[in-house]
């Protein structure tokens, strides 16, 4: 076994260290010598009125002389500005400046010394669910918040970074009617005229980004068996639907204290359930909003539908301890955030849930499609802006918990647990590096894990593996076929299990060169190399020891024997794999009966429809029809007994995939059987199927089906039931796309949900020509809709294709545009890139394709 190299990467820490050290100053971020260390935050606001007043009292530590006071505001008016030093009052002259900053600036040098920081301004409540916005509902409206990663500035003048961790008190002028909600209890309240002052009280330190509050007609009920007070707060109405999350809330908050080894660290925990919101759902301290559909469910929703709400529930209580109670130092390390909670949130459901099978879940290959791109970004990165915060987002969550979980299973899971409860409480109530995690880690193992670390997350993409008859094995970065990739080497831990003569044998390789020899795997009969598929890379070996280990797959688990499938679609995207071998793979696999390996053969097979077209598809309806009208036949469309998750899941995957190629007269029925009564009644269907049976209509449906479709969405509330009913609307033909698209500017389709509607009638007919004509004649209504974040992805959102004519429509329709959005340009370069890189590949693989599938009758 080949040692880990150290001294290079020492090297290299070294000099990153001393270029962060001469960063501490940047133009994009406050100056280090006016430290805050409170904040006082008085609103005056009502829902039912666009603007609101506040006024913010910021005590300061200057530690130089300067001229100008720097804080974040955007969008808001300041009518008064002064500096106070006991009896002292200085007059300060705001001006704006970049990255948001404004200055204060006094007419003499304010000395150094303790001041506060005095200010008045205005704002408007933001319509597009950014910051501090309105959300309507069933004719109420409610104010909400969502502030990470750059939003606090828009709703009151602050120092809004991570690292400005100091505690703050809000008090809230609003309507008596209305509950008032924020990061703490109340301290004081009273009413005068019909308005009530709602003090609450002075947080823990932390950081403006999960500073929260709410306005609004709100119900609640009660969380009991909590170690702090707590409340589940909804719309007007809906509290009898939070029964399940206030059942299971606690199991999972003590699992999270029982990990951490110490108490929630906030004095209460309340959630809230926003119709209106950008995200999934946000960890606000002592205040945790979430989408509606989240939190209002039935009371036993069926066991597919309970997967969703209580993995999000344990994410975002995990960052409670990961991300508030201990806090990254600048947004180039939100990604250890995301991913730690993550993480977390998968043990917690593996323990507490274990019928909902996480532990066979693949989480690496979720990130690994965008992070062979060539036009992906390290996850730890340098961030100025908030675009360049969300780029790559998705990476934060999937690649970063991948990468936890291969440290976890190299160090030990108790080691692991030691490492971060250490960690915990050495950084509680401050900020950190992901340094300073890898550090206490490698303190409890033998392993560097700082070295380690920095391959995979400050340099993008990930390696192939390629294992040579000899015992030779050497590492490239992985990439698709015809792609330019910058070379890399990775610290890649192999724990190789492989077969000799009748004996199976294991051992662990860390390569941490471009390649190294491991003499007993050229005696092998075959070999694979990710054992537990806790990898995070892509791997290939000889031709005779791939055919040789699929004659023996009953030596692996269902994980290895998915990651055998997964990484043979990935040889075959890379070139390194013929179609013949890779279906060779796929129908080894198919033999297999579990239902956890069916569901892979089932998103192998859609891997491949970037290369069904109208010349082939009429061979590809036969080869899938062929495949899955017997698995069909078996599953049925209703669940029998106890079935596991996975079953439940598959029949949707299988019942889905036909509705979309299968031209069998019984799937269209059924569709229809199943469409019409989950639009009478949408708890007579699972909404898994209910999709699927929608989808299947509106690929053969008319003008009249989307109008069922459109009353039904306005007539019902639900957040989950208006999910499944958008993702029925993708009708492929021109004049419904239109009428899809018109229906995402009207009032019944909130903010947050138009990009679903928009990305929904983007994807129904692989001809975009009516998409972009509608989105040329309406993208200046749309763009006053769609929330920033939205609209910045929404290249990538939209306009991935295979076909060259969309490519050039997409060019025709952003290039004019894309600048006068922040981000929009980077998210167009990404979308193009995909969409191009796809080309090459429908060019490359085409031929043999459809050669398999006519050989395939």
């Amino acid at each position: 076994m080949k040692p880990v190299k150290h001294f290079s990467v020492a090297l290299l820490m070294l000099l990153f260290t001393s270029i962060t050290s001469a960063m501490a100053d940047v133009e994009y971020r406050l100056p280090s010598h006016i430290e805050p260390t409170f904040q006082r935050i008085e609103l005056t606001a009502d829902p039912d009125k666009p603007d609101y007043s506040g006024n913010t009292q910021l005590d300061l530590n200057i530690t130089k002389s300067t001229k100008k006071v720097g804080f974040y505001q955007r969008g808001l008016t300041i009518t008064r500005a002064v500096l106070v030093s006991g009896s002292t009052t200085i007059p300060l002259t705001v001006t704006e400046g970049d990255y948001d900053i404004n200055w204060a600036t006094a007419e003499s040098t304010i000395p150094a010394g303790k001041y506060r920081l005095s200010l008045e301004f205005n704002g408007l409540v933001n319509t597009k669910s950014d910051g501090m916005y309105l959300s309507a509902f069933e004719g109420n409206n409610y104010i909400f918040t969502q502030f990470e990663d750059m939003y606090a500035r828009r709703a009151f003048p602050s120092f809004d970074e991570p690292s400005f961790k100091i505690p703050y008190q809000l008090t809230i002028n609003a309507p008596e009617k209305h509950t008032v909600l924020s990061n703490t209890p109340v301290e004081s309240r009273s009413v005068n005229k019909g308005i009530q002052r709602v003090t609450f009280k002075k947080t823990k330190p932390m950081p403006t980004y999960i500073v929260a509050y709410a306005i609004g007609e709100m119900d609640s009920r009660e969380i009991t068996g909590l170690s702090v007070p707590g409340k589940i707060y909804t719309p007007k109405g809906h509290a009898n639907k939070t029964k399940f999350v206030a059942k299971h809330t606690p199991g999972i908050l003590t699992a999270l204290e029982d990990y951490f080894g110490s108490k929630y660290p906030y004095e209460k925990l309340d959630f809230i359930a926003v119709p209106n919101f950008t995200f999934g759902a946000m960890e606000n301290a002592g205040l945790v909003t979430y989408r509606s559909e989240l939190l209002l469910l039935d009371d036993e929703p069926g066991l597919t539908e309970q997967r969703g709400p209580l993995n999000v529930v344990a994410h975002e209580l995990a960052h409670q301890w990961y991300g508030n109670l201990v806090t990254m130092a600048w947004w180039d390390d939100l990604w250890l955030n995301e991913a730690f909670a993550s993480w977390m949130a998968s043990k917690v459901m593996g323990q507490l849930y274990p019928e909902q099978n996480f532990a066979a879940r693949l989480v690496q290959e979720g990130a690994f499609p965008a992070d062979a791109s060539p036009t992906t970004k390290p996850i730890k990165k340098l961030v100025r802006t908030q675009p360049e915060v969300m780029d790559g987002l998705g990476l934060n969550y999937s690649k970063g918990e991948s990468i936890l979980q291969m440290i976890e299973a190299l160090v030990g899971q108790d080691a692991f647990q030691k490492g971060v409860q250490s960690y915990m409480q050495k950084h509680q109530w401050s900020n950190t590096e992901a340094d300073d995690l890898w550090k206490v880690l490698s303190s409890v193992s033998d392993i560097d894990v700082p070295a380690m670390m920095k391959t995979y997350l400050e340099q993008a993409g990930y390696p192939l593996i390629e294992f040579a008859d000899n015992g030779r094995v050497t590492q490239t970065r992985y990439h698709l076929a015809g792609a330019k990739v910058k070379e890399q080497v990775w610290t890649v831990p192999l724990p190789i299990t492989y077969k000799v003569n009748g004996k199976l044998e294991r051992t662990l390789v860390f390569l941490d060169d471009q390649e190294t020899l491991v003499g007993p795997l050229a005696e092998a009969d075959w070999i694979y190399p990710n054992a537990n598929a806790m990898g995070y890379f892509r791997w290939k070996v000889p031709a005779k020891k791939l055919f040789a280990l699929l004659e023996d797959l009953g030596e692996l688990n269902n994980r290895e024997k998915n990651n055998i499938l997964n990484n043979s679609n990935a040889l075959l995207l890379a070139g390194e794999l013929t179609m013949a071998d890779h279906m060779s793979v796929l129908n080894a696999l198919a033999e297999d009966n579990d239902p956890q390996i069916a569901r892979t053969v089932m998103r192998s097979l859609g891997s491949l429809t970037y290369l069904v077209d109208d010349n082939n598809e009429a061979n590809f309806t036969a080869f899938v029809e062929a495949k899955l009208l017997p698995w069909f036949e078996r599953l049925g469309v209703t669940p029998e007994g106890n079935e596991s998750d996975d079953v439940i899941r598959l029949r949707q995957a299988v019942f889905a995939f036909l509705g979309r190629y299968s031209k069998s007269d019984q799937v269209l029925k059924t569709s229809e059987e199943l469409a019409s009564e989950f639009l009478k009644d949408s708890s007579s269907v699972s909404r898994g199927m209910a999709a699927g049976a929608l989808r299947a209509i509106s690929r053969n449906g008319s003008t009249d089906w989307f109008a069922k479709v459109q009353k039904a969405y306005v007539e019902n509330t639900d957040g989950n039931v208006r999910n499944t009913l958008l993702s029925g609307m993708r009708f492929p033909q021109p004049n419904n796309v239109k009428t899809v698209l018109d229906f995402a500017l009207q009032d019944s389709v909130n903010p947050a949900n138009v990009i679903r509607v928009v990305a929904t009638a983007a994807a129904a007919n692989n001809d975009q020509t009516a998409f972009y004509e509608w989105m040329n004649e309406n993208f200046d209504a749309l763009s006053q809709k769609m929330p920033s974040f939205h609209l910045s992805r929404m290249p990538e959102f939209v306009s991935n294709s295979c076909f060259t004519d969309n490519i050039a429509l997409a060019k025709a329709f952003y290039e004019p545009r894309m600048a006068k959005f922040d981000g929009m340009q980077r998210s167009f370069d990404v979308a193009m890139a995909r969409a191009n890189q796809c080309v090459e590949l429908k060019e490359r693989n085409q031929t043999t394709f459809n050669q398999f599938l006519s050989n395939a009758k």
